[in-house]
């Protein structure tokens, strides 16, 4: 996990996240701010501070958006990169490419790019909605977890919709499912795994579906042209 380098200094500038611009305001990000600023308040880093209970379901679905096949010099964009845990991810894995991280709350993206991260490799974050222009974040792999959890199942397909104009070669995404008949407290976005499946045909026929990792969550694959199994 990146490390805090230094203190985080004043909670006001936190809260305001640091000065950074974020995108224009939504009932959506009205939601994330809900959701992660009081977890990033009281946890300040580690897969808690981002709603995830702990490292091991982090760590399971980073596997499982990194086996799309990312090559060790792709340029990687993270969608809702939250503070980055994937770029550690990457550096642990040999990889040299060029990492990016967008995030739509300013208090995140600073608190990314307070971390510390692997040499050898190029990281970056910005604050961002990937919906707003898509083709400004050209890369050779779009990746994103767990992004969907305060949408709207609307919302979740434009951005699924924007995932994929910003790849040139694949979108790895990961989703809670709706097959997971457990008690929702938290009121979480779960998608259906083949009705989203059947909207990402209308994108691209290249697809790959995975429900084995957990039986509460799945991941999507989507190519561009057929993929490289080497």
């Amino acid at each position: 996990m990146p490390q805090a380098a230094g203190q985080y200094g004043d909670r006001e500038l936190f809260r305001r996240g640091g000065g950074l611009k974020a995108p224009a305001d939504s009932e959506y990000r009205r939601r994330l701010e809900a959701l992660y600023l009081p977890r990033l308040d009281r946890h300040r880093i580690g897969p808690e501070a981002q709603a995830w209970p702990n490292i091991f379901e982090q760590s399971v679905r980073f596997i499982a958006l990194a086996d799309i096949g990312i090559k060790p010099d792709d340029t990687v964009l993270d969608a809702g990169c939250g503070l980055g845990d994937f770029a550690t991810y990457l550096g642990e894995h040999d990889f040299q490419g060029r990492y990016i991280g967008i995030d739509m709350l300013p208090q995140m993206v600073e608190r990314a790019r307070r971390a510390r991260f692997a040499d050898g490799f190029d990281v970056s974050f910005d604050c961002a909605d990937i919906r707003d222009a898509p083709e400004r974040w050209q890369a050779d792999i779009v990746v994103a977890s767990g992004i969907f959890v305060e949408m709207t199942e609307e919302e979740a397909r434009e951005t699924i919709a924007a995932l994929f104009r910003a790849c040139r070669r694949g979108v790895a995404f990961t989703s809670l499912s709706s097959w997971d008949r457990s008690e929702n407290e938290e009121g979480f976005l779960r998608l259906d795994p083949l009705r989203t499946l059947e909207f990402c045909r209308g994108l691209t026929p290249r697809l790959l579906l995975r429900h084995e990792y957990f039986y509460s969550d799945f991941a999507i694959y989507l190519y561009r042209d057929l993929p490289d199994v080497n």
